[in-house]
């Protein structure tokens, strides 16, 4: 069960981040992935940001970032997702998930040891959502690409 709020350390928290314009950042600093052998994790907040006031805390676990779960996500993934969301972006995340040791993908994974290969997942893509900054490279492909009279 997905619980607002931090009543109890262990439950997964839903951290909403909101903000009126895509060139403010969010405030925070994401770590890990399947790629880097761990799971996705806040390694640091920003002061008075977003981030800081949603109540996001260095350590937490990132389980889900909007509806797409991250268990499985590569780093640049976790970005793309993060970019996806436009303005309004929530996480899913389990408390001090780095310290608890919670934050293994399938087992102690090295590096050197997670498989090379393209992942055939791609995360979940909303096609009536899209950034702004997503949504003017469009417009801008789409007028230079209009055939010349």
């Amino acid at each position: 069960m997905l619980r607002f709020g931090t009543m109890s350390e262990d439950q997964p928290v839903l951290i909403q981040l909101r903000r009126n314009q895509s060139g403010t950042q969010w405030g925070f600093r994401m770590h890990g992935g399947r790629d880097q052998g761990s799971c996705l994790y806040i390694q640091k907040i920003t002061n008075r940001s977003i981030a800081h006031k949603a109540g996001l805390r260095v350590g937490d676990g990132i389980l889900q970032i909007c509806n797409t779960p991250a268990q499985f996500l590569n780093h640049e993934q976790a970005k793309m997702e993060i970019i996806r969301s436009g303005n309004e972006l929530d996480l899913v995340v389990q408390r001090n998930a780095v310290d608890l040791g919670q934050c293994q993908v399938d087992g102690p994974t090295p590096k050197s040891q997670v498989s090379e290969e393209p992942s055939m997942y791609k995360g979940y893509t909303n096609p009536n959502v899209q950034s702004r900054s997503f949504k003017i490279l469009q417009e801008s492909l789409n007028y230079s690409e209009a055939p010349a009279e």
